[in-house]
């Protein structure tokens, strides 16, 4: 079975991804965030896949995107929760 990494993201850290990436569509609060975030969590696992809830910060994918070359970006932001999730899975730093 595939993982599949969400970002997931920290209550105190929310505002922070909003303002990061203003082009993407977001949720007017984090506690609408994290509801609909839960349904996307399910529908993922009838797919058959395995949604790893990929833990996001704010600074740190920042940080990733400048060192990487990549654009502060919605697919940037998959990719980085990929990677998040590959790590926790298979306990490489």
């Amino acid at each position: 079975i595939d993982a599949a990494g969400i970002p997931w993201f920290e209550e105190d850290d929310y505002e922070s991804f909003r303002a990061l990436l203003p082009d993407r569509h977001w949720h007017a609060t984090f506690a609408k965030w994290e509801a609909a975030a839960q349904q996307n969590l399910e529908r993922i696992k009838n797919q058959g896949l395995r949604p790893f809830k990929a833990k996001v910060r704010s600074a740190a994918f920042a940080g990733w995107c400048r060192t990487t070359g990549r654009d502060i970006n919605t697919q940037a932001l998959r990719d980085f929760a990929n990677l998040v999730a590959y790590r926790e899975i298979h306990g490489a730093h």
